[in-house]
């Protein structure tokens, strides 16, 4: 039987294991903000209340919190969305497995395909999926990869000393995408 994968709001209460995950080795890697509480409440909140525009899920696996999933539009971001060059109908996601026993297990990309078909895709505006992440974050790049996502081109976003690799997720290619086989997730 397959573990079920779930999404729920971030919640103030999630600020402490967030804050855990952040620090983790593994995910302070890529994600460079080990922050202690206030700051996760300073990023976080405005999230949870509206006031910015990234939607941040808890991603669950048997209903155990495993990591953290978001989504937003480029379009309220256009600096960075123009050095990617998204067009007006897309929109960014950021995933991050907390758990490292959870990691390189598959769980990434079933995530990352049920959580662009039961939230991001439910939004009427959204024609595609774009995301950004380093290019020798090679874990990243698979989990991507197997969740139907293709390699569009690299870039070097201005301030930073890294390149990136772009990816992307047409929703007109979601439902092939959702028909592929998967691990036992």
């Amino acid at each position: 039987m397959q573990a079920p994968i779930s999404f729920r709001p971030l919640a103030r209460s999630d600020f402490p294991l967030l804050q855990q995950w952040l620090s983790a080795s593994h995910v302070d890697a890529w994600w460079h903000e080990r922050l202690d509480l206030a700051g996760v409440e300073a990023k976080y909140a405005p999230r949870i209340d509206g006031a910015e525009p990234t939607h941040v899920f808890i991603l669950q696996h048997a209903g155990r919190p495993v990591g953290w999933i978001q989504w937003y539009l480029w379009s309220d971001y256009p600096e960075h969305a123009l050095q990617l060059n998204t067009g007006p109908a897309s929109a960014g996601i950021d995933l991050a497995i907390g758990e490292y026993d959870m990691t390189g297990l598959g769980l990434g990309p079933a995530a990352v395909r049920e959580f662009i078909r039961q939230i991001v895709f439910a939004d009427a505006r959204i024609a595609a999926v774009i995301t950004d992440p380093q290019e020798e974050n090679l874990r990243s790049l698979r989990a991507f990869e197997k969740a139907g996502f293709a390699r569009t081109n690299t870039v070097r976003l201005v301030g930073e000393d890294f390149r990136r690799r772009v990816v992307r997720l047409d929703g007109s290619l979601m439902e092939d995408t959702c028909q592929t086989p998967t691990s036992a997730w």
